[in-house]
């Protein structure tokens, strides 16, 4: 079941399947800026690309799909290469069928309830997420409790693009100067460095095409704040629009994607490298083998923990 929520500015659909944004549109504009599927057999059918969804329980890489927490360790599902990606593939949260709460004009309000031992994680885990229009913005809000210590660390995996044939020419601003690398599997290190001079540099308004030219695979990596609180993260533009994204979460994954692969899109769109870009606040990657010196999302047997996105849509 689809539901479409909408005010003077924008209009939002959401699918129960995955707590999936299916179609932003500027009204000003009449400009959808996600890229999305037209049916749900089509969101199953390019699972890999998690497109629009509700990521969890976990998202990003887990190292050897492995943790420790409370002394025990946690053998998780393996779905890329050795390590655990979002959760657990094509049975995370992204393909669960969510249930629906409470709807009105502007704001849908899911839940979906994950057991005990799901994927490897520990805990019954209730997860709430709410979509909700603010003027101008889109809020992603998610809230989780749980019967056991466990990881909750949501996000909302949306590829964006202001409207044009792919996001090359493009502009991206990223509100920090350190990033961290990967390894050859794509797995975020236990590193922070500098952006300073490499092609990871958005520290002002650059397009996006000058850096991606000078990488063989784009960009799939952490930016780091390392900061609870509300912040803005990163502004996207175009002669048109701008999407300013607003987070308390500590850091954001930005992902120019490059492996999409010819899948067949809304508006008859053919996706192809470079299409959108997704800009997936979070914890750190693998934050929860690396030690203390990251914030890691521990949720903690019998209380709550919430975060939210905020994507802000003006005219440029």
């Amino acid at each position: 079941m689809r539901y479409t929520i909408e005010n003077e500015y924008l209009r939002a659909e959401i699918s129960e399947l995955g707590a999936t944004l299916t179609r932003l549109i500027d009204k000003r504009t009449d400009t959808d800026i996600v890229l999305g599927f037209d049916t749900d057999e089509d969101y199953i059918r390019y699972a890999g690309t998690n497109i629009g969804a509700t990521i969890g329980r976990n998202c990003n890489r887990i190292g050897n799909a492995r943790f420790e927490l409370n002394g025990k360790t946690y053998q998780l599902s393996v779905n890329d290469n050795m390590n655990q990606l979002h959760g657990g593939g094509i049975n995370g949260f992204a393909f669960k069928n969510w249930k629906t709460e409470s709807v009105s004009d502007t704001e849908i309000v899911l839940f979906y309830d994950a057991k005990d031992g799901e994927e490897g994680f520990p805990g019954n885990l209730h997860t709430q997420v709410t979509y909700r229009l603010e003027d101008d913005t889109l809020f992603f809000g998610f809230e989780g409790s749980s019967d056991q210590d466990t990881l909750f660390n949501i996000t909302n995996h949306s590829y964006f693009n202001l409207g044009d044939p792919d996001i090359m020419d493009e502009y991206l601003y990223l509100t920090t100067d350190r990033y961290s690398p990967t390894d050859e599997y794509s797995l975020t290190l236990d590193e922070v460095v500098p952006t300073d001079g490499t092609p990871y540099d958005f520290n002002a308004f650059t397009r996006i095409g000058d850096n991606l030219e000078r990488l063989e695979k784009g960009i799939d990596n952490n930016y780091v704040w390392e900061k609870i609180g509300d912040k803005l993260m990163c502004e996207l533009k175009n002669d048109r629009l701008q999407l300013n994204v607003y987070s308390d979460l500590p850091d954001m994954h930005v992902y120019t994607s490059y492996y999409l692969n010819n899948e067949q899109g809304k508006y008859n769109q053919t996706y192809k490298q470079y299409m959108g870009i997704a800009l997936e606040c979070q914890y750190y990657p693998n934050g929860i083998n690396y030690g203390d010196h990251y914030l890691v999302p521990i949720l903690k047997k019998g209380e709550k923990m919430s975060h939210y996105i905020r994507y802000q849509v003006k005219e440029a």
